[in-house]
């Protein structure tokens, strides 16, 4: 089962970042995000087995010139529920929500291998949306979207506020 998070599942979801990313880090961005009016909106969720919550996806608000577009950051699924098909199915039913409401592009800069098995296309730069700091050349490939909608507008990618430190989007 999928659901969105309430105030009241804070707790949970920085216990499962914490977990799954093996340090605070992720856990401390989540909450940052969840605190900055410049990400919403915003739509997280959780993915629970039986009465336990496994996974955790947040999307914020990104800014692209003429279209409505997400970030998808961070994704994280318990380690014990790894290679199961919580993240695919979190991001599945997240990009189902915002494509009902309206956001032509989601964004995301993760393995490169991972995300395009639900559609994102590798190298977002070269297809036209350069990513808040430049991207490693090495690492292009990790920068990634979705056309949710067919929109042909490209354009710049700016991010809320707790993300857009250069420290996010370099090694």
């Amino acid at each position: 089962m999928i659901k969105a998070t309430t105030l009241e599942d804070l707790d949970v979801i920085k216990d499962i970042q914490t977990r799954a990313f093996e340090e605070p880090d992720e856990a401390e961005l989540v909450e940052n995000l969840l605190n900055d009016p410049s990400a919403a909106p915003i739509l997280s969720l959780l993915a629970y087995k039986d009465d336990n919550a496994i996974g955790h996806i947040l999307f914020t608000k990104a800014y692209v010139d003429g279209a409505t577009a997400a970030l998808l950051a961070p994704l994280a699924v318990d380690p014990d529920h790894h290679y199961k098909g919580t993240g695919q199915r979190l991001m599945k039913e997240g990009l189902k929500q915002l494509k009902a409401q309206g956001v032509d592009l989601v964004f995301v800069l993760g393995p490169p291998d991972y995300y395009p098995r639900v559609g994102f296309q590798n190298n977002a730069g070269k297809r036209g949306y350069p990513a808040p700091h430049p991207i490693p050349k090495r690492h292009e490939d990790a920068w990634m979207v979705i056309n949710l909608s067919g929109t042909d507008v490209t354009g710049p990618v700016r991010v809320a506020k707790a993300i857009s430190a250069k420290e996010y989007w370099t090694e």
